[in-house]
């Protein structure tokens, strides 16, 4: 589909229309008709009127021949003359015909009637030649126009549907020329208006569900808060009640804290409000802060965590702080669903192309019907850990943000396995074009 560059309409660009292209045809073939028509009437006219001709010379001969057959001979020797007449005859017979009563405008109308009707009879006819062609041009004009006309209706009857009901565009043009762009622009803009509606619809039912997730989330610890401050203002509760419900206090305070960074980190993620800063460091150092973060929690509940032996000195660039933080949910996913005296593995491969990082953890796995979900934002798959379903998403989000993808299959020796895959290469932000490849 030919793109808009400008408002000039040059010939080039004119000729790309369907419709002058067609109209051109048309005056083309109405010309060749023309002319064709013109020189087979000019043709039969000639024809016509030297038999006409012929026919008066042959009957006024006749009848003189009756009356004198010497003048008759001498009127066939002047016929058959190829001289042209001397000025002096022509003279002389206007002359002779004045004395007679006949002149010009007599000879015309009755001596020469053939004149007469060969004048009558070309005017007539080219008269309805005339009117016939207007009438054709007319016709086929008006069918023409009248067919752009329509295509241009029904193209903005289509836009109307779909602006006023949100509803595909049933009517499409699929051509050259300048109706063709009106019609791909107006295409463009329905299917990006009704994806524009969807993703408002989508964002609504998304937010929709968020606000309730988040208040689901808080709303546990906010009682479990208004309770212990209802007991502690009472003053009815030891020093002992009072330190545990001060601790856990500050844990529900902390998981709220976390809770809201959480989310906050993730709307920036898809707000794509957030700039990564790309650089070429060790993937080792980021696993290892990674591993050091989660190291206490997985202590306290006895899982280890090994790095496999890999390219230690290994560079790939990403921005260490938030794929660390990746990284670290991933982990603290792991241990969480990992039992007691298990391990946590972290390693990679190098491809030509990717790095292939995967967290195996020894628990009890993820069952198949929750594979599709567990990215979602407060999903859980089971009641084990803590968490709320927060760190999943965010992780992919990080991940995708470095341009690559994140996912997850059962363990064939127990347990789940994730795979974090990046590209050893950034992406471009644009798509190339063919001049920069």
């Amino acid at each position: 589909m030919e793109r808009l560059e400008g408002n000039r309409l040059g010939l080039a660009r004119l000729w790309r229309n369907p419709s002058v292209r067609h109209l051109s045809v048309i005056l083309a073939v109405f010309f060749l008709f023309a002319v064709i028509f013109i020189a087979l009437y000019s043709h039969y006219s000639t024809v016509k009127l030297k038999q006409d001709w012929l026919d008066r010379e042959a009957a006024m001969l006749g009848n003189l021949s009756e009356v004198s057959p010497e003048l008759a001979e001498i009127w066939i020797r002047q016929l058959a003359g190829v001289e042209s007449p001397s000025p002096e005859s022509v003279a002389a017979g206007r002359k002779l015909l004045e004395n007679s009563g006949l002149k010009a405008a007599a000879l015309e109308t009755s001596w020469l009637p053939i004149v007469g009707h060969y004048q009558s009879r070309t005017f007539w006819v080219l008269f309805g030649a005339t009117v016939a062609s207007i009438i054709y041009l007319a016709v086929l004009l008006f069918r023409e126009y009248h067919r752009q006309f329509g295509e241009i209706r029904s193209l903005a009857i289509s836009l109307e549907d779909t602006v006023k009901h949100n509803r595909p565009m049933v009517y499409r043009i699929y051509d050259e020329g300048d109706i063709g762009l009106l019609a791909n622009g107006a295409q463009e803009l329905t299917i990006r208006l009704r994806e524009t509606i969807e993703q408002l619809h989508r964002d609504k039912s998304f937010l929709k569900d968020t606000i309730a997730d988040i208040s689901h989330q808080l709303k546990t610890p906010l009682t479990s808060l208004m309770i212990y401050i209802d007991l502690l203002q009472e003053g009815q509760v030891d020093a002992v009640h009072s330190a545990e419900f001060l601790r856990t206090c500050k844990q529900e305070l902390d998981r709220m804290e976390w809770l809201t960074l959480s989310l906050l980190k993730l709307a920036r993620l898809e707000a794509d409000a957030l700039e990564l800063n790309l650089r070429n460091d060790r993937l080792a150092e980021t696993v290892n802060r990674a591993v050091q973060s989660i190291a206490g929690y997985a202590e306290n509940k006895g899982v280890s965590i090994t790095v496999e032996k890999s390219d230690v000195g290994f560079v790939l660039p990403h921005d260490s702080h938030w794929l660390m933080e990746a990284i670290a949910n991933l982990i603290k996913n792991a241990v969480e669903h990992s039992p007691s005296g298990s391990t946590v593995a972290i390693g990679w491969e190098i491809t030509p192309a990717f790095v292939r990082m995967h967290v195996k953890d020894q628990g009890r796995g993820i069952e198949p019907r929750h594979l599709p979900h567990i990215f979602r934002k407060f999903y859980r798959s089971s009641s084990e850990g803590s968490g709320v379903g927060l760190g999943l998403p965010l992780a992919k989000s990080i991940v995708e943000k470095h341009g690559g993808l994140l996912s997850a299959a059962p363990n064939p020796a127990g347990g789940t396995i994730f795979y974090l895959s990046l590209p050893l290469h950034p992406l471009p932000d644009k798509p190339l074009k063919l001049t920069e490849l």
